[in-house]
């Protein structure tokens, strides 16, 4: 491969200070105290994917959704998925689900005093926040999932799926890499995907833009977050929720429970790219038509993947709108670039 690669570097110091409020298994929570005093909207726990490190939702001060969430008087908790050892290579869906997440979500209960929490759930992240939602709709409160993918499917056969994970046990971080940074795998080509994927077109000159430079090295920095996955979860998600279809046909088995969509009865928002190359919003908009909620409602966000986490129109008008919906009063939102809303 030509060029200076992206590499592999430990997490940098956090934007948002944070408590470890409980650690289990493959997942340590973290909890970051309110910027204020507590408002009406449920404790929200923010569920990140798998396969790269959380802190490009608390990537810079004003490019944070944690802080965004905080500053509206939300209690925000975050997954901090921990990369998994040898031994965790047979650790699947029953494991992350009915162990690691379920137990974090006790707990936020426990110390909130309350019955029911906001789920909002990131990429894959979406999916184990929807698969969560399904089995445990009664401590469910409002669910949001941003870039889920629903109706997509691998580039590699569900056999393939399940022979990685017989080879390599878990999942290296190198495959991992190749498969999603395949666009930034050289370092000179960054400014310009992140200025398209953020739709700031001066994020191409950082060289001579000090705010463009840091959004460009803190990016730089998490593109080389890869982390490994564990094996028998990509065989069960990537060869069997996506591969066979098992999620999009609620078919998917969480140890001897089935993950029935329509189970899913609280508000939800399903929030798409507009020009997300990863998870086009095609593959997502389906989603609500298959829950049991008569409050369920698709945001197409003009932006690219990474955008609707770190871009700074989304920051100024999608999660003060998410926000605001957490509440329960989104009505709309104040800016000119309001979230496009479809009920597709």
């Amino acid at each position: 491969m030509a060029g200076e690669t992206i590499a592999r570097v430990a997490d940098p110091p956090p934007t948002t200070p944070f408590d470890v409020a409980y650690e289990s298994g493959s997942l340590r929570l973290r909890y970051y105290r309110p910027e204020q005093g507590p408002g009406r909207a449920p404790p929200v726990l923010l569920v990140y994917s798998l396969f790269k490190r959380p802190y490009v939702l608390d990537l810079l001060p004003d490019r944070s959704v944690v802080r965004s969430l905080l500053r509206q008087g939300c209690s925000v908790y975050l997954t901090d998925w921990l990369p998994p050892r040898s031994e965790d290579a047979s650790r699947g869906l029953q494991d992350y689900i009915e162990s690691d997440l379920a137990r974090a979500v006790d707990c936020m209960r426990r110390r909130e005093g309350v019955d029911r929490i906001a789920l909002v759930g990131a990429c894959l992240g979406g999916f184990l926040a929807a698969v969560y939602a399904a089995l445990n709709p009664a401590h469910i409160e409002r669910l949001v999932v941003f870039a889920l993918p629903f109706e997509s499917r691998p580039l590699f056969a569900p056999a393939a799926a399940e022979y990685l994970a017989r080879l390599y046990g878990n999942i290296p971080a190198w495959w991992i890499r190749i498969g999603l940074n395949a666009r930034v795998t050289n370092r000179r080509d960054l400014p310009a995907y992140v200025a398209a994927e953020l739709g700031e077109p001066e994020l191409a000159e950082a060289d001579t833009r000090p705010e463009a430079d840091a959004v460009q090295r803190a990016l730089e920095t998490w593109f080389g977050s890869d982390v490994p996955f564990a094996g028998r979860l990509f065989a069960e998600v990537m060869g069997g929720a996506y591969g066979r279809n098992q999620f999009a046909t609620s078919q998917v088995l969480v140890g001897d429970r089935r993950v029935d969509l329509a189970e899913i009865r609280c508000p939800v928002l399903n929030i798409c790219a507009e020009r997300d190359r990863l998870v086009p919003p095609e593959e997502s908009t389906s989603f609500i038509r298959h829950l049991g909620s008569s409050d369920a409602t698709n945001i197409v966000f003009s932006c690219g993947h990474l955008g609707l986490m770190v871009s700074r129109n989304a920051h100024e008008n999608l999660w003060p709108f998410v926000g605001r919906w957490l509440y329960g009063k989104a009505a709309g939102s104040t800016s000119a670039e309001a979230p496009r809303i479809s009920t597709a």
